[in-house]
């Protein structure tokens, strides 16, 4: 009796040993998540060894199989998920595991055996250039330029189209200085796809000078409206505004109404981030030509804006000859005593504004008067004058007028009040700009537990005065005083987007890290995001590929995410850039 108690003694604990040890061994769905976390919190080893405890159980896992690639990358041990993609060949869709095994054979330097992945998902679908896609995007990221050539040479012979992979043979050429080439190349990809023409701008507009004249002379020869509309904006971003202008509406002769509008309202869009001294008269002419092409409320509309961009370049004469030829149907409240004010008030001259608003005060109903009445409130904080504008806004009771009276008393430093009435305003009044902007002043605001902030309100009257650089500087100094968490990470991300639009990138960079911190978790996404742009803008795509991944883990629920993704996707080539 006692040999058998021993026994059972022994094989109870032999048994509970070895469910001791089958729970230890996690499900493979728990793997997965566990691996999920390991990344989450950038532990990329014990990562790694999790997907491939998931793979183990489930060989071909593509969100496994994804994952083990994200996380051997930074470790420097890609090589490692050969055999688990090898495996994988025929149990998972060919789009996933093809292009893993084409990016880690390149990234480990058999170039050939990346070729032969290419070749082998080819087979399989024969009609299919993603093959070679994958395979151009995986040599340009390793600088290897004459593989990607290959890739590009044997899509268009294999599948007998001439112009396949005209966006990633633009970009070849373009990195092999052959500018002309890359030209005519974004001119194909257009034809494919005419969402590719914003991003052919973005990428010729880099041309380093001495091509510039055989890019445009190029895009001259071609006979296409899509040239001559590259052609024009190239030549407004690269200096003559006026001459692109002209161009482009010389061109306009065959296309429809419908679409020539839309060919000159994106034009006239373009020319409004263009800083030259004639780009505000390019885009009046444009604008002039939309209302000759248009008819109703859209020409009022379209004359109305051309006589606020003639006022801006500071012809009086044709500013007044727009307003003179808009019609009754002309839009309320943008009538043309509302925009002749306007222009006064966008030209500095807001006592003058006072002066005409008062002599045409009988013929202008109360809404509208009440609208032009804040326009020129807003003219006096853009001149400093604060005492002025809150004069305007006595007895404004309207959402909008709380709105700009809220902001005004943030431009005083008084954030408690200032956040108490763009509250009252509420997130609709006004126009889509301004409630934007008003949203957007509340989310840097709300963090803040200081009644009053006067150095604040200063920095920001900067901002809105135009003084961008002594702007970015004042809330540096004023994040430099408040914890993260209570509108520091705010403002430093606030003043790090402002030193990325002055091209600083290097303050821009140092000041988004500072607000991308997780103590300020409603703060970090939209700094990680920020970031991540610039470092596309530097050309450190790894980088920001790293930085966006860290983003959507980490910050999951974000709104941003989606931006966050679609980002990612361009930066790794899978989407074209817009």
């Amino acid at each position: 009796m006692r040999r058998l108690a021993h026994a059972l003694v022994i094989v109870a604990a032999v048994a509970g040993g070895t469910q001791a040890l089958f729970a230890q061994q996690p499900s493979p769905t728990d793997a997965l998540a566990q691996a999920h976390e390991f990344e989450r919190k950038g532990d990329h080893a014990a990562a790694a060894d999790a997907f491939v405890r998931a793979l183990a159980a489930r060989p071909g896992d593509p969100s496994a199989l994804l994952g083990l690639e994200r996380s051997l990358d930074p470790l420097g041990r890609s090589a490692e998920i050969l055999p688990h993609a090898r495996k994988a060949v025929g149990a998972v869709a060919n789009a996933v595991v093809y292009p893993i095994l084409i990016r880690t054979y390149m990234a480990s330097g058999s170039r050939d055996s990346a070729r032969s992945a290419a070749e082998a998902w080819a087979r399989l679908a024969p009609r299919d250039p993603s093959p070679y896609r994958e395979l151009v995007s995986a040599a340009m990221q390793r600088r290897d330029r004459p593989m990607a050539r290959i890739a590009v040479e044997t899509a268009r012979q294999r599948l007998g189209q001439p112009n396949v992979l005209a966006y990633e043979a633009a970009q070849l050429l373009a990195a092999e200085g052959d500018w002309t080439g890359a030209t005519r190349e974004w001119l194909a990809a257009i034809a494919q796809l005419p969402g590719y023409q914003l991003t052919a701008l973005a990428a010729l507009t880099p041309a380093p000078e001495r091509f510039r004249a055989e890019i445009l002379g190029t895009l001259k020869d071609e006979p296409s409206l899509d040239a001559r509309r590259l052609q024009a904006a190239l030549m407004a971003r690269w200096g003559d505004p006026l001459g692109g202008a002209r161009q482009l509406i010389d061109a306009l002769t065959t296309p429809s109404r419908a679409q020539s509008a839309e060919i000159l309202t994106q034009f006239a869009d373009q020319l409004r981030a263009i800083n030259t001294s004639d780009a505000p008269r390019a885009r009046a002419l444009v604008l002039e030509e939309l209302a000759e092409r248009s008819t109703g409320v859209a020409a009022s509309r379209a004359r109305l804006e051309a006589a606020r961009a003639y006022q801006e370049a500071g012809d009086r004469e044709a500013s007044r000859r727009m307003l003179g030829n808009i019609g009754p149907e002309a839009p309320v409240p943008g009538n043309a005593a509302a925009t002749l004010i306007g222009v006064l008030v966008d030209d500095g001259k807001a006592e003058e504004a006072e002066r005409k608003l008062a002599e045409l005060r009988p013929g202008i109903p109360t809404e509208e008067f009440q609208a032009i009445n804040r326009r020129i409130a807003w003219g006096w904080v853009r001149q400093g004058n604060l005492d002025a504008a809150q004069r305007r806004m006595v007895g404004d009771s309207t959402v909008e007028g709380f709105a700009l009276n809220g902001r005004i008393a943030v431009l005083r430093g008084d954030i408690t009040g200032g956040v108490t009435l763009l509250r009252m305003a509420g997130p609709y009044a006004g126009t889509r700009e301004e409630a934007t902007g008003r949203t957007a002043l509340l989310a840097l605001l709300q963090p803040i537990e200081a009644d009053s902030l006067p150095e604040l309100g200063a920095a920001l009257l900067l901002l809105e005065r135009g003084d961008s650089a002594d702007a970015a500087r004042s809330l540096e100094k004023v994040a430099a005083r408040l914890p993260v968490d209570k509108g520091g990470a705010e403002l430093r991300l606030l003043a790090g987007r402002i030193e990325r639009q002055r091209g600083e990138h290097g303050s821009a960079e140092r000041l988004l890290r500072a607000a991308s911190s997780e103590a300020a978790p409603a703060t970090a996404p939209a700094a990680e995001l920020e970031l991540a742009r610039l470092l596309v803008t530097l050309q450190r795509q790894a980088e920001a590929m790293t930085l966006l991944e860290h983003l959507i883990l980490t910050y999951p629920t974000s709104a941003l995410v989606p931006q966050a993704r679609r980002l990612l996707d361009e930066t790794r080539g899978a989407i074209p850039r817009t």
